[in-house]
């Protein structure tokens, strides 16, 4: 997130603004108000009496509501009056909804006399692609921006060169005066103790100039009721840690609420705010894992989304080929203009196998008949390219080769130039398979060939099982470094071991690709210091010579990886080391000031001997997508839920870290039916309660 930024998103709108709801002409952090890849709004500035007012603090209410707090300095009036110093509040409070950016400007008077202010508003729209805006791209414009002042409102439009009118409305509830292209004036007159407002509507639009009253308080109770509605259809979650309940609990299931996009297939989560306000297939479908317990109706209109966007045909500049699951997709006039890739771009190994696995887990919740028939095409086609183009050389593995010159070179979600480097520094030749990789590739098939051996399918998940086991196999004999104990990170174009300790190995546990008499030793080492740091699981071990705990993917911990991890240890029966990494991450989230875990953090050591914190890492997305979804997934994970929906039939292994004592579920969806589960911990003992229809039964294995 930038430094002191205050975002606000609904749907593909966000509008990013300075820690005192500015929005300064032409400044260099990306401010503005976004829509649709484009920069609607590039300036957003409020003067009083030609004075900045003085900034006091700000608040971002239940996420989608931001109020910013002013004074004034010391004014003189035209008629030479003096105004001491905070005897004037000036309060701006904002929103963004389906209609565009709200913002009422409030003003009290507590002087013992009148006071007359001049509102001064400065805007202006750039309608910048998000690509050039960070620098990325060069934007060739293709005419000059117009600015109409007209029946009180402003409205800037421009041509781009792909044909597409943009414009942005800016509507007031008073008639401004226009003293410039770009500034308009309010003349107020405030009578003692007397307050006014000012509301501003700007508007985006495509192909159309639109033509809506501003309605401050009508945009506001609806995004309020769209944020009750969605909080009624998710999982209620109570815990007896009022701080965890408070913060992390309640920013995470705002944070997932923002993020989400309403797409023509269903909900989407975006992959984080600010850049990355879209959806990225595998940010989407981790998000989505993370969320079955919480809301499955995300992963249903994942898959929908995924499926619609899957691969057609064999594009080079793209990465696209049939079958295969999109990367990233943008929306703006240089993706129009396919000058960037982005239409959508296919630079990811992982989204595919993975894809797979959200459908099997998805049908677990939801048993949907329709889901299935409707999925099963694309379901069909991302197995089809697991063996046909995922495995480039024939060596039963899936891999990558970079197609695209200046494309991204790392296929995985570790993507960063460096994030698979051989112990000289030197980056691994390429085609490279992942360790990750074909753990997912196998959690897919052996889940695909359960779930079609149900639906009657006996053949196929035969097949399915008969390739799962082989690749079982013969991952476990190439990629186990044996004097290390571990796995080794991928095996380079000449099929040699990258040999270095990292977290990726640790989703291997997850997948169930590694062999019983490996997980112990694997799960060791991921508690071992050099690669536990306190926080979470290092990225990369710190005994590494390529070890930086400032990087990007080289010894920093992302949540989501640990909490991957922490759900693999579950699997293999290491319920403590499970509990371990779930309340360091829990602790870790605690300790940021804005009571969110991040994308990332540094990798250093934590110091136990005092109250220390994570180091944040300088730039990351917040709120992040899959950051979000780490609550969620370390409470599947304390859970460990195996729902069966034809037999009636819920299993559960719960188990609490001392943080918490007793957990309640309200509302889990389970197939058409809601559930309510109840865990109470008292010393070494767990009890589970299930509240629901007649025909669910819980069983709970206390083996673990």
């Amino acid at each position: 997130m930038l430094t002191g930024a205050v975002a606000l998103k609904e749907n593909d709108l966000q509008f990013i603004s300075n820690e005192a709801g500015d929005v300064p002409r032409e400044n260099q952090g990306g401010l503005g108000l976004y829509f649709r890849d484009t920069r609607f709004l590039s300036q957003f500035e409020l003067s009083v009496n030609g004075i900045k007012p003085l900034f006091l603090s700000n608040s971002v209410n239940k996420h989608y509501i931001a109020t910013f707090q002013f004074i004034n300095p010391p004014l003189v009036l035209a008629d030479g009056k003096k105004v001491k110093q905070q005897t004037i509040s000036i309060r701006r409070s904002r929103f963004v909804c389906e209609t565009g950016l709200y913002e009422r400007i409030g003003l009290l008077n507590c002087n013992h006399f009148p006071v007359r202010l001049d509102i001064v508003l400065a805007l202006d729209a750039d309608f910048k692609d998000i690509f050039a805006v960070r620098g990325f791209k060069t934007q060739r414009v293709a005419g000059q921006i117009s600015v109409d002042f007209g029946r009180g409102d402003l409205v800037f439009s421009y041509r781009g060169r792909d044909h597409v009118l943009r414009t942005s409305r800016c509507a007031f509830t008073r008639h401004p005066e226009a003293i410039s292209a770009r500034e308009v004036r309010f003349s107020l007159s405030l009578e003692p103790q007397e307050s006014e407002s000012i509301v501003v509507h700007v508007q985006p639009a495509i192909d159309e100039v639109p033509d809506t009253a501003p309605s401050f308080d009508s945009g506001l109770e609806g995004l309020a009721a769209s944020y009750a509605e969605w909080d009624q259809a998710s999982t209620r979650i109570s815990t007896d840690n009022e701080l965890f309940d408070r913060e992390l609990l309640r920013a995470s299931r705002y944070d997932i609420r923002t993020l989400l996009e309403r797409t023509p297939q269903g909900l989407v989560p975006d992959a984080g705010i600010p850049w990355y306000a879209v959806p990225f297939g595998r940010d989407a479908i981790i998000t989505a894992l993370q969320t079955l317990l919480y809301n499955p109706s995300i992963a249903e209109g994942t898959l929908r989304f995924l499926a619609a966007y899957q691969g057609r045909v064999t594009d080079n500049e793209r990465e696209e080929q049939p079958g295969k699951i999109m990367h990233e997709v943008r929306r703006g006039e240089l993706a129009r203009l396919r000058e960037v890739p982005h239409t959508p771009y296919y630079g990811t190994i992982d989204a595919t196998p993975l894809f797979l696995v959200l459908f099997v887990e998805a049908m677990a919740w939801i048993d949907c008949d329709r889901l299935y028939a409707d999925l099963t095409p694309a379901v069909e086609k991302a197995l089809e390219w697991i063996d046909r183009f995922g495995d480039v050389d024939g060596d039963g593995y899936v891999e990558y080769v970079a197609h695209r010159p200046g494309g991204v070179m790392n296929h995985g979600w570790k993507d960063s130039v460096n994030a698979v480097q051989l112990p000289d520094g030197s980056n691994a030749t390429q085609p490279i398979a992942l360790v990750e990789v074909q753990g997912y590739v196998y959690h897919a098939k052996t889940g695909l060939a359960a779930l079609l051996r149900r639906r009657g399918r006996h053949e196929a998940a035969t097949r399915l099982e008969i390739e799962a086991c082989i690749l079982k196999e013969r991952f476990n004999r190439d990629f186990w470094m044996e004097e290390d104990g571990f796995y080794a990170l991928a095996l380079d174009g000449a099929k040699d071991q990258v040999r270095s300790v990292s977290s990726n190995a640790g989703h291997s546990l997850w997948s169930g690709i590694c062999d019983d008499d490996k997980a112990t030793l694997v799960a060791e080492r991921l508690l071992a210091p050099d690669m536990f740091s306190g926080w979470g699981v290092r990225t990369l071990s710190r005994d590494s010579p390529n070890y930086n705990p400032m990087s990007y993917h080289n010894g920093s911990v992302w949540p989501h990886d640990t909490a991957i991890i922490a759900m693999g240890l579950r699997r293999v029966g290491h319920t403590e080391a499970a509990l371990q990494l779930v309340k360091s991450l829990l602790e870790a989230g605690s300790r940021f000031s804005d009571g969110r875990l991040p994308e990332l953090f540094c990798g250093f050591a934590r110091d136990q001997r005092f109250n220390s914190s994570p180091a944040a890492y300088i730039v990351s997305c917040s709120p992040q997508a899959w950051a979000a979804g780490c609550v969620f997934m370390l409470i599947h994970c304390l859970l460990d839920p195996h729902p069966d929906i034809a037999a009636g039939r819920l299993q559960v292994s719960p188990a609490l870290p001392d943080v918490f004592h007793s957990m309640t579920l309200a509302n889990v969806r389970f197939g058409t039916e809601r559930l309510q589960l109840s865990i109470k911990r008292s010393g070494d003992d767990i009890d589970v309660a299930l509240d629901g229809p007649d025909r669910v039964r819980l069983m709970v294995d206390d083996r673990f």
